[in-house]
């Protein structure tokens, strides 16, 4: 599947809309924008699936963990694919997450988004997200 630049433009608005939502805490948002059957996969393989296992992640891995964070994506490789793959477009993107942890901590970590895409009801939506940790540091 070739995507036009209103496609790509869309799936990088989406991205953007993950990581203000999952940072200002609205998680219900957050868990919306992953189609019904939406995967979040940790490299440690644990994997949150469907809406309200998403928003379970969310809301109680981010509210115990984070007083602050900020999430930025950058590099962003989009790409369409075969129509006979159940995701329509794939994104590459490099998480730079800068947090303050509930015991005041702070720090940063580096890690990559190898994500899915899938059009739904002529929306773009996350069908999934792995997530491959790279460099952390905490003060």
């Amino acid at each position: 599947m070739t995507l036009d630049l209103e496609d790509v433009q869309a799936i990088r608005r989406l991205k953007h809309e993950y990581c203000f939502t999952i940072d200002g805490g609205e998680y219900e948002a957050w868990a919306g924008l992953f189609t019904e059957d939406g995967r979040f996969i940790r490299d440690s393989g644990e994997t949150f699936e469907g809406h309200d296992e998403l928003y379970g992640f969310a809301s109680e891995g981010f509210d115990d963990a984070f007083e602050h964070s900020a999430h930025m994506v950058t590099n962003p490789v989009i790409d369409g694919v075969d129509e006979s793959d159940d995701a329509a477009a794939t994104g590459r993107w490099y998480l730079l997450l800068f947090y303050r942890r509930s015991d005041g901590d702070v720090g940063w970590t580096q890690a990559r988004y190898d994500d899915r895409f899938r059009e739904v009801d002529g929306e773009w939506r996350i069908a999934e997200v792995d997530l491959t940790y790279g460099v952390t540091r905490a003060d």
